[in-house]
C-alpha cells in the first residue's frame, strides 16, 4: 500500500523531533513543498494524495540532512529577508531576522541624510546591501573577504533587480581611499569560546569566520571603528549590528577613537539592543 503525503510528513516530523529540530512539522512541510515545487498555501490539497516511491526516497534524503541539523535554508536554498528572496548556500552566512531591524534602521537614517553612497563591510549573501539599494536607491559597494559570499551577493543582486558593486577583500582594503555617506556592517561578534555552545545548525554548518569575533567578540568592531572614519564623508553615518550585550562595549570603542559622535543604540523587535548608529564627528 502506497504511503500518502500526510503519512510521509508525519514520519518526517517524528524523525526531526527525535533529532532535536526546533520546528519539525514546519520543516517537514517546507522540505516537501521545496521538493515538489508546491506553494505552501496549496500544500494541504495534496495531503491525502499517494506519494510516489521516488518522491519518498528524495524526500527522506532531504529529511536526513535536516535531521543531521543542516540548516533548512541550505537545504531549500532560499531565505526571506524583509521582502527580498535571497539564495543561500553552504559556505556563506544565512541572513538573520535580527539583521532586518538593522537594515530597516539604516534605510530610515539614509532617507533623512544627504548623499547616496553606502559601503557594506562583510556582505555575506548581500541582504543588507540589496535592501538598501532596492528600498532607498542607495549606490552600494559591498565587500567581503569570502569569494563565495561575493559571488552570491552578485547573484542575489541580479535576482532582485539591483546593481551592487561587489569587491573581494579584507575590510577597507579593496576600496583604497574612497569615501561614502554611510558605512554599515554586521561583523562577526561571537566570542571564540562561545562558538562551541551554539546550536548545531550554526556551529557545525555555517562558516566560522563569519561568526568568530575573537576572544572578547569585539575584534572587528575595533578594526571597523579605526578604519571607517577615514572612509566616511563629512557627517557620514556608521551603522553596526551588535550582540544584545555589547552596546556599552562597542560604544566605548567608538568613543575612544575620538572620531564619532551622537552614538545611538537601536533595539530589535524583542526589545534587545541590536544596532549602533553613530555620526562622523571629525
Amino acid at each position: 500500500m502506497s504511503l500518502l503525503v500526510q503519512d510521509i510528513i508525519k514520519m518526517a516530523e517524528t524523525q526531526l523531533t527525535d533529532a532535536g529540530v526546533d520546528n519539525p512539522k514546519g520543516d517537514a512541510e517546507e522540505i516537501y513543498c521545496y521538493l515538489m515545487h508546491v506553494d505552501r498555501s496549496k500544500f494541504f490539497m495534496e495531503w491525502s494524495e499517494p506519494a510516489a516511491d521516488r518522491t519518498c526516497d528524495q524526500f527522506f534524503d532531504l529529511v536526513a540532512r535536516r535531521a543531521n541539523r543542516e540548516p533548512l535554508q541550505y537545504i531549500v536554498g532560499m531565505q526571506g529577508f524583509l521582502d527580498l528572496a535571497l539564495q543561500v548556500r553552504p559556505g556563506v552566512l544565512i541572513p538573520r531576522y535580527d539583521t532586518e531591524v538593522v537594515a530597516e534602521s539604516a534605510c530610515e537614517v539614509f532617507k533623512e541624510k544627504k548623499g547616496d553612497t553606502v559601503l557594506e563591510i562583510g556582505c555575506g549573501s548581500g541582504a543588507i546591501a540589496i535592501a538598501l539599494a532596492k528600498k532607498v536607491g542607495a549606490k552600494v559597494t559591498a565587500v567581503d573577504i569570502n569569494p563565495a559570499a561575493c559571488e552570491l551577493t552578485k547573484e542575489n543582486a541580479q535576482r532582485n533587480g539591483v546593481k551592487i558593486d561587489v569587491l573581494c577583500g579584507d575590510l577597507f582594503e579593496p576600496i583604497k581611499k574612497k569615501k561614502y555617506h554611510m558605512i554599515i556592517s554586521n561583523p562577526p561578534y561571537i566570542k571564540t569560546a562561545d562558538i562551541e555552545g551554539l546550536m548545531p545548525e550554526v556551529r557545525d554548518h555555517e562558516p566560522r569566520e563569519a561568526l568568530d569575533g575573537g576572544e572578547d567578540g569585539l575584534e572587528f568592531y575595533r578594526r571597523i571603528a579605526a578604519g571607517a572614519a577615514n572612509h566616511l564623508k563629512k557627517d557620514g553615518i556608521l551603522v553596526l549590528e551588535i550582540g544584545d550585550d555589547q552596546a556599552a562595549q562597542v560604544a566605548a570603542i567608538l568613543t575612544a577613537t575620538e572620531r564619532y559622535g551622537d552614538i545611538q543604540v537601536g533595539k530589535d523587535l524583542t526589545g534587545k539592543d541590536r544596532a549602533i548608529v553613530t555620526t562622523l564627528a571629525r
